[in-house]
């Protein structure tokens, strides 16, 4: 009697046990789902936060932008052609960008002893820094504008729309302008601009206009970086009667010193042929390495490094045709 009670008794736990078995999978597989849904919510919810935050102010179009400081520009600038004993085969100017992250980088590029060109990201722990010293140092400054970049999801790309003072095509066109305001504001000494990323805000023709009128109304040009081959920039600026140049050379795609000259070989090449050209390149050590080995080389072919705005100055003139 007492065998057959503890086999009732036995079957009952088994099926109990059974039973827990058959409800626990499901259990865990739903609770996994609900952490990975909340984890998602939260991070783009993080993301989109990130991306508008330095936006929300700028809602009201009806308010004009504030007036840029005389110290940053000045109205009675003109870009006068220096006058030069024997014109050389070529001109190449060369614009180092995503200057204002370090010291160090505006410090190394300003001692090369030709007239390098330094473009200042505005909103980076050293942008005012940067621009103030490159200019006691007698180079030329310009305004790095960040600019909405095509989404890919890379993760630098993810890294590079969170940076402070983008510009976007979800933007009004008020907010861009007073976005501009602020970012000359942080940048002194600017006699231009170009474009940091912006594969994506540089195909929105109304938004590129507001960009290229507001440089023309404050003294400035427009380079363009070419981040993609659909820019409407130089279509714009035609459109608007302001003179556009546009980047023909990327020195450091990689970083190799070799790449790098054999770069600025063709950096050469196109200005002999065309009369200009115009390079960018990027604060990074091999970089300046290949500067200050192949530029006294490129000298004695004949061509001649010069700030951006003597050649804005050339098109400007109708010496050289632009990028119209």
């Amino acid at each position: 009697m007492s065998k057959r009670r503890r086999t009732k008794k036995s079957s009952r736990s088994s099926r109990k046990g059974k039973g827990l078995h058959r409800w626990l999978l499901p259990f865990f597989i739903g609770f996994c789902l609900f952490a990975l849904g909340f984890t998602l919510g939260i991070y783009f919810r993080y993301e989109t936060k990130i991306s508008h935050t330095a936006y929300e102010p700028f809602k009201d179009e009806s308010i004009e932008p504030p007036q840029v400081p005389k110290r940053v520009h000045d109205e009675t600038r003109t870009f006068v052609i220096p006058v030069r004993e024997e014109r050389p085969k070529g001109y190449v100017a060369i614009i180092i960008d995503d200057i204002g992250y370090r010291k160090i980088d505006v410090e190394r590029f300003s001692s090369i002893p030709f007239p390098i060109v330094l473009s200042v990201i505005p909103f980076t722990p050293f942008d005012r820094y940067s621009a103030e010293y490159a200019h006691a140092k007698g180079k030329s400054v310009m305004l790095h504008i960040p600019m909405e970049p095509n989404h890919t999801g890379e993760i630098i790309e993810r890294l590079e729309r969170r940076t402070k003072g983008m510009i976007t095509t979800h933007m009004s066109l008020g907010s861009v302008r007073k976005m501009l305001v602020k970012e000359l504001r942080r940048v002194p000494y600017a006699v231009g601009a170009n474009n940091h990323m912006g594969s994506k805000f540089t195909r929105d023709e109304r938004r590129m206009g507001v960009v290229i009128s507001f440089l023309k109304d404050n003294g400035l040009f427009f380079v363009d970086s070419r981040t993609t081959s659909k820019s409407v920039a130089c279509r714009v600026g035609k459109a608007l009667g302001a003179v556009v140049l546009k980047r023909d050379i990327f020195l450091d795609n990689s970083k190799n010193g070799d790449y790098i000259k054999k770069q600025l070989d063709q950096l050469a090449d196109k200005a002999f042929r065309r009369g200009y050209a115009i390079a960018i390149g990027h604060p990074h050590i091999s970089t300046y390495r290949a500067l200050v080995e192949k530029l006294p080389e490129l000298e004695k072919k004949g061509v001649e490094v010069v700030p951006i705005e003597d050649i804005y100055a050339m098109v400007l003139e109708g010496r050289y045709e632009g990028c119209f």
